[in-house]
Formats: structure tokens, sequence, C-alpha cells
């Protein structure tokens, strides 16, 4: 008998418009998902199934960039010494470096090509990556967990802070949040003050209204998680009523070598770029372009420079949620896959999602219960400064805000 009506006996759902099916196949490449991971995302984002060879047919279609159709060898020697020069310390590997042109040049190029041509430009590069003398590290456990955004571990990280810089009274301090059971960095954030209470607590709840409700939140033991502690106390109890405070605490202190999901994550981004950026701040003091004994270099370091670290940590984060996992035979917790992967399909590996959406008038009432405002802890410099200064940037053209040309840009913008 003739089928008639076309169909195939699946409903495959309904295809998008092909603008917006193009749009999400170049964002999937970009971050170099495999393929099967990419159909989970058609799935979860349209409603759309269909199969491995239906998504390379419109991979092709669309033009989606494959590792298979690389660029020239000129241009990806171009791209490949453009990324490295920006990693100064070399403790980017060819794998992280791929990740990085992907996302940020929308270009394919095998790992193996990648690793060559940065064997030819930064020969020490391998040699300086060696892990070399190690010491021994602290005894571990297998970390374990029930579901994603179950439990948040929180820290604050001061390597760049004025002791770390000695560059006079400024620094930028950075606070961090990371998913324990997905490995997922929920978000990194330049602040004045990472011991400020009033601070950590506005940060909590700006991750609260936007990611939710959840179940218990990790720290070091510190005063500055007073109001991250009240805060938290209360959007448990009023969002998970049913949810026992004894058997699930809502809150955890440990010592700062335990809080382990965290603390590693400030080493990662030590790797990434961490060193790359003290590297270049420094660059103000031994050459002479930052001095400390003038308030109008202070305050144009303190507009301009948290906005440069600001978008290193956002490229960071980036790059580690959708970077693969190396597989752990061992550990309990998936490996193997990207932290966002986890984070989105947590069924797929046995775990739940947590998560309780908080009523805004709350979180508001929240916030006015801490002693200091959101835009008082956020400020880096006077409102007139900040006028000014971003005055003054437009009139040289408001140059792309990179780690490299940072401080050609704050040279430019002085009188």
């Amino acid at each position: 008998m003739v089928n008639s009506s076309g169909a195939n006996g699946h409903h495959n759902g309904t295809r998008p418009p092909d603008e917006v099916l193009k749009s999400a196949l170049h964002k999937y490449a970009e971050k170099s998902l495999p393929l099967n991971q990419r159909l989970d995302y058609l799935l979860k984002d349209f409603g759309y199934k269909i199969s491995y060879t239906t998504l390379k047919k419109l991979n092709r279609d669309f033009n989606v960039n494959t590792v298979k159709k690389p660029p020239p060898e000129h241009i990806s020697t171009t791209v490949i010494g453009e990324v490295i020069s920006n990693n100064s310390s070399s403790r980017n590997g060819p794998s992280t470096v791929q990740n990085q042109i992907s996302r940020q040049y929308k270009l394919k190029i095998p790992r193996d090509t990648v690793r060559r041509i940065m064997s030819d430009l930064d020969p020490g590069g391998a040699e300086a990556r060696f892990p070399g003398r190690n010491r021994r590290p602290k005894e571990r456990g297998h970390l374990t967990d029930t579901g994603v955004y179950y439990e948040i571990h929180f820290d604050g990280h001061e390597k760049l802070n004025f002791k770390g810089l000695q560059m006079g009274p400024v620094g930028i301090d950075i606070y961090g949040a990371r998913c324990h059971s997905s490995s997922r960095l929920i978000k990194y954030l330049t602040v004045p003050n990472a011991r400020c209470s009033s601070t950590v607590g506005h940060y909590y709840l700006d991750l609260v209204e936007t990611n939710g409700v959840f179940v218990q939140a990790t720290v070091d033991g510190g005063s500055e998680t007073g109001e991250l502690y009240a805060a938290h106390i209360a959007l448990r109890q009023h969002c998970m009523p049913n949810t026992s405070l004894e058997e699930h605490p809502a809150f955890v202190a440990l010592p700062s070598t335990d809080n382990i999901p965290i603390e590693s994550s400030w080493h990662l981004l030590t790797n990434y770029i961490g060193c790359d950026i003290k590297q270049v701040l420094s660059l103000g003091k031994s050459m002479n372009y930052f001095n400390p004994a003038f308030e109008l270099h202070i305050n144009l370091f303190k507009w301009l420079w948290p906005k440069i670290v600001q978008l290193c940590l956002d490229d960071f984060v980036d790059y580690w949620n959708n970077h693969r996992i190396r597989s752990q035979k061992d550990k309990i917790l998936p490996s193997g896959v990207s932290p966002n992967y986890i984070f989105d399909f947590p069924e797929r590996f046995g775990l739940v999602k947590f998560g309780k959406q908080a009523p805004q008038d709350k979180i508001d009432a929240l916030r006015r219960n801490i002693p200091k405002s959101r835009e008082e802890c956020y400020q880096w410099v006077s409102d007139e400064f900040d006028m000014m200064a971003f005055g003054a940037y437009e009139q040289i053209g408001s140059p792309e805000m990179k780690l490299a040309e940072g401080w050609t840009i704050f040279c430019r913008i002085l009188p």
C-alpha cells in the first residue's frame, strides 16, 4: 500500500526555520560538541529528533566547519600564532588552543596540526608545560553527589589583589561558584573586595536570580559568607520547605584544602590565563606605564583593568564549561563529556536536576537587608570618573579590550 502521507512512522518534531537551525548547528560546532550531543541539544532546544545521517547532511548543507576541512596552512599558522601570543606562560596545550580557535575564530583545525604548528612557533612551550617537580598531593577520596545544582561551592581568589600585584593600592579580586556534580563553573566575577560580606551576599542573590535556589552552599570558613548564609537559609526554607535541613544541610563550611571543586578551579584558571593576566598587569610597574602616586592612574586602572580581566574570566568559563573532561574510570561522578552536557542532561548519568525559582520580591527583600547596596559593592570608581573615562575611551575609537592591548589603551586614555 502506498504511504501517501509521506510519514516514515516516526514523529521527528517540527524542523526549525533554516536560519535558526543553521545558527544552532554552527554554535554546536564552535563548542566542539560530538555528533551524539548535538542530536541531544537539537531535541532539547527545538524538539527536533533526527539521525546521524541527517545531521551530517545538514552540516554539509549549512557549511558547518569540520576538522576534515581545515583552513589553508598559512591561515592556520596565523590564527594559532595569535592565540599563543596571548599565552606568554605557554601553559595552554594543543587541545586548549584548538578549543579557543573553534570558539573565537569559528575555525576547525585538527589537533595534530595545532600541535605541529605550536611546536614550530613555540619550541619551548611543551617543556614549559611539563609537570616537573610537584609536591605530593593530599590524599583524596571520591567526590559523590545526587544531582546537578544540588551543591554549589563558593570561594574568593585574591592572587591579583594589591598584595599579589605589589603596584600600590590597586588590585582585582575574583569571586566564583562551581557546581559540585557537573564541574560547571556558574560565574566568575571581578569584585573590588572578595572579603566583603555584603559583596558576597549580592553575588549569591545574582546567582539565584539567574539560576534558582539550590540545596547546599559549601564555603571556606570565613566571615565574608555571613550575608550569603543568611540569604541562603531564608530562600531554602521558602522554596524547599519539605527538604529537611538536618538530612540535607543548607550551609557547610570546610577548610580551604577540603573545598576541592572550587579550589581546584583557581589552578585551572591560573593555567589557562591567570599567569598571563598577572604578567601583563605587572608590565605596568616594570615598564613605568603606571604610577601609584598619581590618583588619575589609580582610578583609570580601576576603571579599565577589571573590565579586561572580566572578559578573560568569561572566556575561561566558556572554555571550561564546553571542554570535554578527560575520562576517569575510577571517578564516581560523570567524566568524558563537557560540564555543560552533564548539567543540561543529568538524567543520562543517573542524576537529577535541582533548583527552584525564587520569587523576585523575596530576593529584593533580602537585598534590602544587606548593609551595602549592590551598586556600592560592585563600584570600582565614582560615577563622575566613569563618565569621564568612558568619554575618553570613545574619543580614541573604543578599541577592543584585549589583554595584550590593555596598557596601550591605558596610555592612550591618559591626557
